[in-house]
């Protein structure tokens, strides 16, 4: 059997081998005598040998892989400064150093370290370096491992044997066995390869810094003159670059060559393309600009894919640097295809949810939680919604890996512009944001009108105030109050009652009782009834629905004020109103005799133009044909008439309304003055309103139909009937000043009255007042 180590045993070895092995058998019964010093010796030797053996075995193992490491390293270089490989690539590369380097480590190593060594494979083995020791040494062995054959022996001759083989033991040099020259020349080799490896280090930082961060699987490129950049373009996993380009949209490639340090921008950049359909190209980029190293970063390139419609594959070069594996794929752009508000009303509205279609513009009410929903016509991975109010612009970025979409919004107090793109998962953008106003319809506060009704400025203490409120809201009203102030004392809130669907405008009648809010004077005031010069304010006030805010929306109407007057003094203002009412109804009884008279002109000059025309006037000097009005004249005459006739008819409608408001304010104010009050709304107010709307309306009518061919002498009579009814209503409005003066006439002696019997009164108490002091 050929040694581990590339020695012969010869064949009486062998045979005595064998022979030995069989006295073995036969005598294993006999006792084993103890060692020798020569025997330990020659164990010893043996065992150092071994150890060497394995020392050297490692060494050689580790030396191998360095080599191996040392040529992998400079090979790489060179492949990795030519061809650049990916981070995938170089991950792959490494795994196979990884196993070529564990199979050597354990073939050459770990296997043949585990191998067993003998001691009688070790005497060969020195046996086989030194011919001259003519098998002393593995005899001398063989007596040690087996002593049951040395005791067949002569005791002489195995004591000599052993002494001989111990003494040639110790004056061998054991490390003349091994072969040492191919471990050295290992070890330059190693030495060497490391040496080179330092020398790159410290001649080239920049070489061994790249190459040793791209064996770290760095993405950063060999530093070359000239380096090329593309924009817009990300890995594809495979070890080359992809961007994702929407269909039929012109696309612009991008190359930088960067500036910085010692690098250079080439003067030619080339493209070289292949479409998927098929068809190849070539083509240099354009070059924009003429950048400076220093003061520019970078030089920049462009190409111009028009229209793109397939996806192409390409590659760039320039310089020494060249971009490889880019390729640009074609997709469809995400769009909106549907849009959609769901809102939900401010509580306040009364409203139930509701689902809109969206167009451009939506008006919606302030406060309303609107919720956008979408669809989209791909699956999207972002939805950017860009909503401004008042120049405040606060784009939302949300995920969605579905075509569908939505966003919640609370529609504030200003309107709303909304913009919404997509983004798919391939980076590709909507072409234009979808765009929709919302129109925020705030509600407005309560718009409120307070007419006074049959009540003025003047008031006795014991007066009524009639009120009309008109309230206007867009969203109902919650409630209306009236709130008076007495100087600077405030009464307590006099609720108005609304109706039961107070929506849109709202007529309400309020009446304050003067008399009613004396008797129960405001909490904690010890007023009494309202005296005269006192000064009422009147604020009326309503509240809508609204609950967005910190209170709801407030409406006030301008403040009315009253001015507390005896009675007398209210009575003599009106008797003042009255004469200048009763001084109109004399200015259009007057106007009306105008009527009349021109009424009566017309029909003169009628009976005239008929009888010329008739020839049965025969005068000396007839009358010229130029004098006769004409037809058109006539009508012209009678329109203007009628049109005063109109215009006094609401004149006197005006005059009655005027007596109306005082026959209600006498009775607003409790007048207890019964003739008066009869007077004033029986005998003048309705028979005023008599002659305006009826007779007044019946002399315009048949003033207007004079023109017409009638005879003038039918709006002659009813023009003499108005007449009447003026002249009797004048001597109405005469007696009701007589009236007046005779009551005011009787006031004075009374006030004069009880100031003598005030004198008089004072003066009895003062004579009494001497007579007790006498």
């Amino acid at each position: 059997m050929p040694s581990r180590f590339g020695f012969q045993p010869d064949m009486p070895t062998r045979q005595a081998g064998s022979q030995a092995y069989n006295r073995r058998q036969c005598l294993n019964t006999m006792p084993t005598p103890p060692p020798t010093t020569d025997d330990q010796t020659l164990r010893r030797v043996l065992g150092e040998l071994r150890h060497r053996i394995r020392r050297h075995v490692v060494i050689e193992a580790l030396l191998c892989v360095m080599v191996f490491l040392g040529f992998v390293f400079w090979g790489g270089l060179l492949f990795d400064w030519f061809f650049e490989p990916s981070p995938a690539v170089r991950i792959g590369l490494h795994g196979a150093i990884a196993v070529v380097v564990s199979g050597m480590l354990l073939w050459w190593g770990v296997r043949r370290w585990w191998a067993r060594l003998s001691d009688q494979s070790l005497a060969r083995l020195v046996e086989h370096q030194h011919p001259e020791l003519a098998e002393r040494l593995s005899t001398a062995v063989d007596l040690v491992d087996h002593p049951d054959w040395a005791a067949e022996l002569h005791p002489e001759l195995v004591a000599r044997t052993g002494q001989t083989a111990a003494q040639v033991a110790t004056e061998l040099k054991i490390e003349n066995v091994l072969n040492r020259s191919r471990l050295a020349w290992m070890a330059a080799g190693a030495v060497g390869l490391a040496l080179s490896v330092v020398a790159l280090a410290f001649a080239t930082p920049q070489v061994w810094k790249t190459y040793t961060e791209r064996i770290a699987l760095s993405p950063d490129r060999w530093p070359r003159t000239v380096e090329l950049s593309i924009e817009g373009f990300q890995p594809d996993g495979h070890g080359g670059l992809v961007r994702k380009v929407a269909r039929n949209s012109d696309v612009t490639i991008v190359v930088d060559a960067n500036l910085a340090g010692n690098l250079r921008s080439p003067d030619r950049v080339t493209i070289r393309y292949r479409w998927h359909e098929g068809g190849r190209g070539r083509a240099d980029l354009v070059r924009i600009g003429r950048a400076v190293a220093g003061r520019d970063a970078s030089q920049r390139y462009e190409y111009l894919f028009e229209r793109i419609s397939g996806s192409v594959d390409f590659s760039i070069r320039g310089g020494d640097d060249r971009l490889r594996r880019l390729r640009m794929e074609v997709v469809e752009r995400p769009k909106v295809t549907a849009l959609q508000f769901h809102c939900e009303y401010p509580t306040y509205l009364g409203r139930a949810p509701r689902l809109l279609p969206v167009s451009p513009r939506v008006e919606l009410p302030e406060g309303t939680q609107v919720t956008i929903a979408g669809k989209a016509n791909k699956p999207i991975e972002q939805v950017e919604w860009r909503i401004v109010f008042q120049d405040d612009e606060t784009p939302t970025v949300r995920k969605s890996e579905t075509t569908d979409f939505s966003h919640p919004l609370f529609l504030q107090r200003n309107d709303a512009e909304i913009e919404v793109s997509l983004l798919d998962a391939d980076g590709i953008r909507s072409a234009e944001p979808f765009r929709v106003t919302l129109v925020s319809k705030r509600d407005q506060s309560p718009q409120l009108l307070v007419v006074r009704q049959g009540i003025g400025t003047a008031v006795t203490p014991d007066a009524r105030l009639p009120l009309q409120v008109t309230i206007e809201d867009d969203h109902g009203i919650d409630a209306a109050w009236v709130a008076l102030r007495v100087g600077d004392l405030a009464l307590p809130e006099q609720p108005i009652r609304l109706p039961n669907d107070p929506f849109g405008e709202v007529v309400a009648l309020a009446t304050v009782d003067l008399r009613e809010l004396a008797n129960s004077p405001a909490k904690g005031s010890d007023r009494g009834p309202f005296a005269p010069g006192d000064r009422i304010t009147v604020d009326v006030a309503a509240r809508d629905h609204y609950d967005l805010g910190d209170q709801p929306q407030l409406g006030k109407a301008r403040p009315l004020t009253f001015e507390i007057v005896t009675e007398e003094e209210l009575l003599l203002r009106l008797n003042g109103t009255e004469q200048n009412l009763r001084q109109t109804f004399e200015a259009i009884a007057d106007k009306l005799l105008m009527l009349y008279d021109a009424l009566d002109q017309m029909e003169a000059i009628g009976a005239e133009s008929t009888e010329a025309s008739k020839g049965e006037r025969l005068l000396e000097d007839p009358m010229p044909k130029e004098t006769i009005p004409s037809k058109a004249s006539v009508r012209r005459e009678a329109d203007r008439l009628a049109e005063n006739a109109w215009q006094m008819a609401d004149e006197i409608l005006g005059i009655a309304a005027g007596f109306e408001e005082i026959h209600a304010q006498l009775a607003n104010n409790r007048i207890d003055n019964t003739e008066l009050f009869d007077r004033i709304g029986i005998r003048i107010a309705v028979p005023l309103r008599e002659l305006g709307s009826e007779r007044m309306s019946r002399v315009a009518n048949r003033v207007h139909a004079v023109g017409g061919g009638r005879l003038v002498s039918e709006a002659k009579n009813e023009t003499r009937l108005a007449i009447a009814e003026v002249e009797h209503l004048l001597r109405e409005m005469q007696g009701l000043e007589n009236y007046n003066e005779v009551i005011a006439t009787l006031r004075e002696i009374i006030r004069q009255q009880e100031r003598i019997t005030g004198k008089t009164k004072d003066k009895q108490k003062d004579d009494l007042r001497k007579m007790l002091l006498e």
